[in-house]
């Protein structure tokens, strides 16, 4: 009998802290979403001066409870976003600081758009990384030529991942008009990754 009333003791020790560890997981789970949200609104508010948004959500460290929420791919959206507006297509790149962003945008975007699960987000993903490979186009003709080839197969990708994005059906439609000028072949709008999409449907988008 003794060891059963030792083994009580020992679960009532070890009760107590587990509880303790089950409620700050609780608490670090409800301050998330608040977190999430004050972080848009300031992102939204000056998008161009804001470090470190949606870093370190919750009370814990490592964010458990972000990770407990399944918000991975929200964060990497949210922070890629932040990545392009910073330097978008037509941006003039200069010095180390603006080269090295602009190279971890290309990196974002592959990562983020080939591991999003959410359709929309990896189609706004895929046009934008379309957009930013036509801007990153060679003087290399041969290279060049891929580049465009590669950004109609990301802006198809993106229209097949959501038929609804209008944006990206005009950056095809810019793309395919770039591809008929220097005569390149295979890039009729039946073939490639949006196979019988046809450019320029809905309304009309800023293109890229």
């Amino acid at each position: 009998m003794r060891w059963r009333t030792w083994l009580l003791r020992v679960a009532a020790v070890v009760a107590v802290p587990v509880a303790l560890c089950l409620l700050l997981v609780a608490v670090d789970v409800l301050r998330v979403p608040g977190e999430l949200e004050g972080d848009d609104v300031r992102f939204e508010a000056s998008p161009r001066r804001q470090a470190g948004l949606w870093e370190d959500l919750g009370v814990l460290p490592g964010s458990p409870g972000a990770r407990l929420l399944g918000t991975n791919d929200d964060l990497a959206y949210r922070r890629t976003l932040a990545i392009w507006v910073r330097v978008p297509p037509g941006t003039e790149i200069f010095g180390p600081e603006l080269e090295n962003l602009r190279g971890r945008l290309q990196l974002e975007l592959t990562e983020t758009s080939a591991e999003d699960g959410n359709p929309t987000r990896r189609s706004h993903l895929l046009n934008l990384l379309g957009a930013l490979t036509l801007e990153n186009r060679s003087t290399d003709p041969s290279e060049s030529e891929n580049q465009l080839r590669r950004g109609i197969d990301l802006f198809r990708s993106a229209i097949e991942a959501s038929p609804a994005n209008d944006e990206a059906k005009v950056n095809l439609e810019l793309a395919l008009r770039n591809a008929k000028a220097v005569n390149l072949p295979g890039t009729d709008p039946d073939a490639g990754a949006a196979q019988g999409s046809l450019s320029g449907q809905g309304r009309a988008g800023t293109g890229y």
